[in-house]
């Protein structure tokens, strides 16, 4: 009877063991491999969070960055969270390229990555036109740099390859009704606009009136992201102000029946476009 109950005993340890291992294993404690599955991010100077999200490992990650003159990066570690274990924040400190080295502290896994910082940019998603170039759905980029370069996006485009490119500017007019801000685009085009092979200029007026007008805020985008100085162009203009309104844009061509309807965001841009 004795042996019997050392017998059940000893069954009963091994059957314990056996159960917290299968726990350890397949249970919600259990750490699967660290691996971002991508080697090469971009982020924009001075106004970009580019976001690196860690969906496996521990969530216990530390960074590394070769050239801190560059970049600036942190870690994020999100508690209880099933799909999305933490955010690496990537903002820029200069233009150039540097390593950034992901260590999950429990794992001991690496992943290093190669981030380029690229110039500022903001896009002007169209949401609704009537124009032969600026098409809906269309997506122009304008990118902060001395060329003051631009790139048109259109969604049947691969994603690197843009529907063309150009230059722009803003500016501000005197009109009948005092002044009015502009944007011209230099783009290869035909006189009414249209994409051709001879670049020519054209000019946008920015409609600040109206149910659908361009906000206040748009233009403070416009001169935060890519350094216009609104008050320089009014003096210019001999204007006082500039008129009130959102985060829309709204373009006209004028003589035209040409209305261009858009929102300005910060989404990005496809990647190994911008130097």
């Amino acid at each position: 009877m004795k042996t019997r109950c050392l017998l059940g005993a000893l069954l009963l340890s091994v059957c314990s063991l056996v159960g917290c291992s299968d726990d350890d294993n397949n249970g919600s404690g259990s750490v699967t491999p660290f691996d971002l599955g991508k080697t090469y991010y971009e982020t924009r100077l001075a106004r970009g969070d580019t976001q690196i999200y860690i969906t496996n490992g521990s969530g216990d990650v530390s960074l590394a960055i070769a050239d801190e003159t560059v970049l600036q990066a942190t870690y994020e570690e999100i508690l209880g969270a099933d799909e999305v274990k933490g955010t690496v924040h990537l903002m820029g400190k200069r233009k150039g390229t540097t390593a950034l080295t992901l260590t999950d502290n429990v794992t001991g896994d690496k992943e290093t990555v190669e981030v380029k910082v690229t110039d500022c940019y903001i896009a002007y998603e169209i949401i609704a036109s009537n124009h032969p170039a600026l098409q809906q759905d269309m997506t122009l980029y304008l990118v902060n740099n001395e060329a003051r370069d631009c790139y048109f996006y259109s969604e049947d485009q691969p994603d690197s390859t843009p529907a063309a490119t150009g230059t722009y500017e803003f500016l501000v007019k005197q009109t009948e009704e005092g002044t009015a801000p502009y944007l011209r685009l230099s783009y290869p085009s035909s006189a009414d606009g249209s994409f051709a092979e001879s670049v020519s200029g054209h000019d946008f007026r920015i409609e600040m009136q109206g149910a659908d007008a361009t906000s206040s805020a748009s233009l403070t985008i416009i001169e935060t992201y890519l350094g216009v100085d609104w008050e320089a162009l009014i003096a210019d203009a001999q204007a006082k102000s500039l008129p009130p309104a959102r985060y829309t844009l709204l373009l006209t061509v004028p003589d035209t029946d040409y209305v261009i309807t858009g929102i300005l965001s910060t989404v990005a841009m496809p990647e190994n476009v911008l130097d």
